[in-house]
């Protein structure tokens, strides 16, 4: 990564050609040594950036809770049309000035030149969801209950109304000798009977591939939440959703199996907000060992299914302890309610 003063107080950092989980150290660093000053714009130049994963749109969603305690505005110049798609439907346009009269200024003064972008435009394509605006179920099992997803847009950590947290689940699968992508696979194609038994899951026909919803109908203690789930990214060894509105949490959640130190890891990362001040009293009280057993349920269920034996290790970080009172009204879509209205309505029958 490369630092630019360009005046005013304002800096732009010109990003790596590779910008995940990895970049975020560094990008912090560099953050630290700018002497970015309180209030002044932070841009970033994506220009030479040719590949962004589902750990990179993390990292921005940090700087952007670092970003609003300083009341440093951001920018994001240089991106090339995929991956502003990627940024409308992680719901990153709405912290990222994008193509606004002064990014073009601040492009110009960063000096990075222009650099194809054949292999962005590849990755995204093959990689990212391209949905845009609202969501569209084109068909649902005959047993699934489908509400709460058609027409709705997605929501990201931005959009939700609660703390912001960060959660890891771990599952060391070396003993099942499989390959990282073979575990993602597996993971994929059997990601309904991995969940519990109160958790009903329901992929489209094409399975666990960008651009396609997974509905859900899940039994809480406060009853049913029929919902569902954007494929927001998928490649070989790894795959994320995220939520729409409505959803219990505004966010998405990460299934990535790697190597680490010579052992196979299958790691469950969700970053996420309570969608809603309803969702997030249900949250501190009882949401979160339920959302806990979840992911352990479905790590163990992977071990099982594979061959080997799992020691889950979970790991929480609250990212930002303020409550986001301007999406107070998310509550008008909470799917929890609404589908206990559908219950009463719809006593012997499913609405499609």
């Amino acid at each position: 990564m490369k630092l630019v003063k360009v005046g005013s107080g304002a800096v732009v950092i010109v990003l790596d050609q590779v910008f995940t989980s990895k970049s975020e150290r560094e990008l912090f660093d560099i953050l630290e040594q700018s002497g970015v000053d309180r209030g002044k714009p932070l841009i970033l130049d994506f220009t030479g950036v040719e590949s962004l994963d589902n750990t990179g749109i993390n990292v921005l969603v940090k700087l952007y809770v670092r970003a609003k305690k300083t009341q440093n505005h951001l920018f994001a110049i240089g991106l090339s049309s995929p991956y502003r798609n990627v940024f409308e439907v992680a719901g990153l346009d709405k912290i990222f000035h994008i193509n606004t009269r002064a990014s073009v200024m601040f492009k110009m003064a960063s000096l990075t030149g222009s650099r194809e972008v054949t292999r962005a435009e590849s990755q995204a394509e093959s990689h990212w969801s391209t949905t845009t605006g609202k969501l569209k179920v084109s068909a649902a099992p005959g047993q699934a209950i489908n509400l709460n997803v058609n027409g709705r847009r997605t929501a990201g950590p931005v959009q939700g109304f609660g703390q912001l947290w960060e959660k890891t689940y771990r599952a060391d699968l070396s003993d099942t000798r499989l390959t990282p992508a073979q575990i993602i696979s597996a993971v994929k194609s059997k990601f309904p009977e991995l969940q519990p038994p109160e958790n009903r899951f329901y992929p489209s026909d094409r399975g666990i591939a960008p651009g396609e919803i997974v509905l859900i109908n899940a039994l809480t203690p406060g009853g049913l939440v029929a919902t569902g789930v954007l494929v927001l990214y998928a490649d070989e060894d790894t795959f994320t959703f995220i939520t729409p509105q409505g959803h219990p949490e505004a966010g998405w959640v990460t299934f990535r199996s790697f190597e680490d130190g010579g052992r196979t890891i299958l790691q469950i990362q969700g970053l996420a907000r309570a969608s809603d001040p309803i969702y997030e009293l249900a949250f501190r009280f009882a949401g979160s060992q339920i959302q806990e057993k979840i992911w352990r349920h479905v790590l163990e269920s992977t071990a099982k299914f594979t061959g080997g034996a799992a020691q889950v290790q979970i790991e929480k970080k609250c990212l930002d302890t303020s409550l986001q009172w301007s999406r107070f009204f998310n509550v008008f879509q909470n799917a929890q309610i609404l589908s206990m209205l559908h219950s009463i309505t719809h006593p012997f029958g499913r609405n499609k």
